[in-house]
This record gives structure tokens, sequence and C-alpha cells, in this order.
């Protein structure tokens, strides 16, 4: 049964991104603003909740690959009463995950491969970039926030 309660709050909630095995680089709550200084993704990184976020991850990929009678290489959704869960992942260990409003109807697998792009672009042929540093480039940002700024409800 679909919670109505939520219907009504913006489309996105939360933009995360993991750089390897729980080592969070960028977190964005739509609703509150960025997170990407180091301190504030270390006291991030102490919430039950986004280990948690990371474990949901990682366990939906598990549990879909032993029940599906093929080879699944992209898990790429999954939605619950109260959100969508969507993931882009590369082998290169880079996790992507956005967390939406379940009235929102758009497929985001797209999006969030124009999001790795950029990563791509902008952050890992940047020869000063230190992997697992908060992602606090300002053209990154500025591409993500245009990126996103379509699909964001306006009041």
């Amino acid at each position: 049964m679909l919670n109505t309660k939520y219907l009504d709050q913006d489309n996105l909630f939360e933009l995360i991104i993991f750089q390897g095995y729980k080592n969070l680089v960028f977190y964005w709550n739509f609703a509150k603003g960025m997170v990407n200084t180091k301190s504030e993704i270390q006291d991030l990184l102490k919430q039950n909740r986004i280990q948690n976020i990371y474990g949901v991850s990682e366990g939906l990929k598990g549990f879909s690959q032993a029940f599906s009678s093929e080879p699944i290489t992209n898990f790429r959704y999954f939605l619950t009463n109260y959100f969508k869960f969507t993931i882009y992942e590369m082998c290169s260990g880079v996790k992507i995950i956005l967390l939406s409003n379940i009235s929102d109807q758009t497929d985001y697998s797209e999006t969030l491969k124009e999001v790795y792009t950029n990563y791509l672009e902008i952050i890992k042929r940047n020869p000063f970039y230190v992997h697992g540093e908060p992602l606090d480039n300002p053209l990154f940002i500025e591409k993500i926030t245009d990126i996103f700024e379509p699909f964001q409800k306006k009041k």
C-alpha cells in the first residue's frame, strides 16, 4: 500500500556518493543542503543511517543476484512505501545513490550515469584530487546542481 503522507514532499531527498567500501565522499540532502567538508562527512559516517544505506545497497544487490536465474550486472532501483532508492554502481567501487519520492515516476538511471560522467571528467582526471577526500570541487558541485535542478519541485 502506497503511503500518501509523503506524496506532497519534494521529488528528491538525498544524493550520496561512496568511493569503495563505506567511503562517503559526497552527500546532498536536497531539503537541507550539501555536506562536503571532511568533518561534516565524518560526522555523517558515524550515523547508523548512512551505514545502513550503504548496507542496503550491498544487500539488495546480493539478494537480487541470489534469486535471479541470470547474472545481474547492475541493480538499478527499488521502491518502498516511502521512497524510491536508485543506485548506479561501477566496478571501480564508485556507488551513487539517489533517494527520491515514490510519487516521482522518473527513471534516474541516465541521470546518475551523467553524475558519474561528471565525476570522471572533473574529479578523477584532476591530478590534485586525493582519492577518498570529499568531492568539494566547485565545478563538480555546479554540474551536479544543474543536473538535478529540473527534477526538484517548484514551490
